[in-house]
């Protein structure tokens, strides 16, 4: 390309002193030279923005996988705040017990386990003997009931829960003051059974412990009734469904009750 260029520099010099035929076949082949390189330029500019460009996009793509790692780190920051804050606002609660909760004495637990199959419904909590755990000890949220213990080791206890299939406690509507059973269905509803056909209970009835079966005292949060049905004319008891109150699917501190405070 330099050659070329050298060449019709040197014919249109030449040019400056020709009268000949050959000058303007020179001046062709000079403005052809000067088109080529000027062509080449721009080429060569243009490769160069090229990957300058590609440089840019290169550092771009590096720099958004350093973002997305970073908002990842971030996000998960984030879960881990929430649920801190879920379980700091769970201790808030137990320190200011309302009535008939601070009459009673007891021992907060962690939950640091849940069986996940489809026989039992049961949470292990961080608490046992060496804290004063006993089986057949009450367990409860800040919102209700959540079960019972069924066993127990110095260090840890299994809490059956309300919702489980083998769980039956005293349970009492506190508006008409009916009585009966409440008994897990192994999903997030309970069944109150042996209520009469006849008996005075309406949806949306809080229905509390009852305080004889020997698990719980009275009074404590069991329950809404959402659900009443007749199984057949003559039949001598209702179906009633009761949505529990405490978040049983959901639980990361209980109180194990130990007895009444003296």
């Amino acid at each position: 390309m330099v050659l070329i260029l050298v060449i019709s520099f040197q014919l249109a010099y030449s040019d400056l002193f020709s009268k000949g035929p050959f000058v303007y076949p020179s001046k062709v082949i000079y403005q052809s030279g000067t088109l080529l390189m000027s062509g080449i330029a721009e080429i060569s500019y243009g490769i160069k923005k090229l990957w300058q460009n590609y440089i840019a996009l290169v550092n771009v793509k590096k720099e958004n996988i350093e973002l997305k790692k970073q908002v990842g780190i971030l996000n998960l920051e984030l879960e881990q705040l929430k649920d801190i804050e879920i379980k700091y606002h769970n201790i808030l609660n137990i320190l200011n017990l309302p009535l008939p909760y601070n009459n009673l004495s007891y021992v907060t637990a962690i939950v640091i386990g849940k069986d996940i199959s489809s026989i039992f419904r049961t949470v292990s909590v961080n608490k046992g003997t060496a804290d004063g755990i006993k089986k057949g000890d009450g367990v409860i949220s800040m919102s209700g009931v959540v079960g019972r213990v069924v066993k127990v080791s110095p260090h840890a206890s299994q809490v059956l829960l309300l919702t489980d299939t083998n769980s039956f406690i005293e349970g009492v509507d506190k508006q008409t003051r009916i009585r009966g059973i409440i008994n897990g269905t192994g999903f997030n509803r309970l069944n109150f059974l042996y209520v009469l056909s006849d008996a005075p209970i309406n949806n949306g009835d809080t229905i509390v412990t009852g305080g004889q079966d020997g698990i719980f005292p009275e009074g404590i949060n069991i329950g809404k009734v959402v659900s009443i049905s007749n199984k057949s004319p003559g039949w001598l008891f209702k179906d009633v469904v009761v949505q529990p109150d405490a978040n049983i699917d959901r639980l990361y501190y209980v109180m194990i009750l130990t007895g009444e405070k003296q």
